[in-house]
């Protein structure tokens, strides 16, 4: 399979997608801070997020980036949208001061009656606050459930991305499982687990200059009875033992900022699991594949969230719950929609889901089965390996 990166026309068109959907809306520009919307539209990757750096979307027209000016030749290198304003720390004439600044100036010329779109889910209360007193409260509305409709259905160029996601998640795995062993530390994992992904991270980039094969974040990971009932424990000091249940996590974004959802509890030793451990295991495998059969068009999340539900009570467990049953996929973590209790989004073909019920008993384990979908025309592809590490 040939796996291509994101082009200048891919930009393009998800430009024209998004500025079709600032003028149904009614909206002049929408103004956006979300490092996830700024690699969507432009590829910008790897930068700093200390300062605020936003993207102006006209409804008609080119778009433009605001950014401090430490930032400035790394977006000028990295995307096809020129950075039409700099902002400063000190006292240069005619250079803004601040990111406020410096987003109005670029605002200004639609005019004092010009509707804008913020994302409120990235954006700060104090930068919203004082948008809405310099520009007037009532020019300024919440963009992100307009954005996220446009990025629901995901283009080849996203799934491709996530494909490489897929298989560094696999080469961690396989890294885990090879070291985990009784009397290795939860951190050692970790470490095997980072550098089998940033090998693999360094390959899909084939030496570009541009690009940093690091993966960010902490690693979940988490064993033995306690730790694993917690869920989102991260790999620590804990030393496995013979029979531990190791539940491990994959759930990051480990390349180009595209998501991935690859969970699998393990087994550490010879021992067998307990009967207890393994009704929670078997309950969370159950679970996942009661929402998988249910994965096609005009199904909605609700429904597959119902589904592993029912799985987890058939096996007489209850009350085991830490998170939603799945999420979307891409460039948000979590990506929109959350696959949880009465979410009504019906599945699309081309959307990238993850399924990823647990089941937690306090005291005896935790357990989740992970997997990311593409929804087609009439079922799913699963991008990872769904009968790697199934067995136990």
């Amino acid at each position: 399979m040939t796996l291509a990166f994101p082009t200048i026309d891919d930009y393009r068109a998800r430009l024209q997608r998004l500025q079709a959907a600032i003028r149904e809306n009614g909206f002049d520009a929408f103004a956006l801070s979300s490092f996830d919307n700024h690699r969507y539209l432009g590829g910008v990757d790897g930068i700093a997020s200390v300062r605020p750096v936003w993207v102006v979307v006209p409804a008609n027209g080119d778009p433009r980036f605001v950014s401090p000016r430490i930032e400035a030749p790394e977006i000028r290198q990295q995307s096809w949208i020129p950075v039409a304003e700099e902002w400063i720390e000190w006292v240069e004439d005619g250079v803004a001061r601040s990111a406020i600044e410096a987003l109005v100036r670029q605002l200004e010329p639609l005019g004092p009656s010009a509707r804008i779109g913020i994302d409120y889910d990235a954006t700060s209360a104090s930068a919203l606050e004082a948008l809405r007193s310099i520009l007037g409260a009532d020019h300024i509305s919440d963009a992100a459930p307009i954005v996220r409709e446009v990025r629901k259905v995901k283009d080849q160029a996203t799934i491709d991305v996530v494909r490489r996601s897929a298989d560094i998640a696999v080469h961690q795995f396989n890294a885990s499982v090879a070291l985990a062993a009784p009397g290795v530390h939860e951190w050692e994992v970790v470490r095997a687990s980072r550098d089998a992904g940033i090998d693999r991270a360094a390959f899909w980039w084939d030496d570009d200059v541009e690009h940093s094969p690091l993966i960010p974040g902490i690693h979940v990971l988490a064993s033995g009875p306690d730790r694993s009932s917690r869920a989102h424990a991260v790999g620590a000091g804990r030393e496995l033992s013979d029979g531990d249940v190791l539940q491990l996590c994959y759930c990051g974004r480990p390349f180009f900022g595209h998501g991935i959802c690859f969970d699998r509890p393990v087994r550490i030793g010879g021992k067998p699991f307990s009967d207890d451990v393994l009704r929670v295991v078997r309950a969370a495998r159950s679970a996942q594949e009661a929402a998988i059969e249910l994965v096609r068009p005009g199904v909605t999340t609700g429904e597959l969230h119902d589904a592993a539900i029912r799985a987890i009570e058939a096996e007489g467990i209850t009350s085991a719950l830490r998170h939603r049953t799945g999420r979307g996929i891409g460039l948000s973590d979590p990506e929109w929609p959350e696959i949880k209790a009465g979410d009504p989004t019906v599945l699309e073909p081309g959307m990238l889901i993850a399924l990823e019920p647990g089941v937690y008993v306090d005291g005896v384990a935790g357990a989740r089965f992970g997997d990311t979908f593409l929804v087609t025309d009439d079922g799913y592809e699963a991008l990872t390996p769904l009968d790697l590490g199934r067995s136990f």
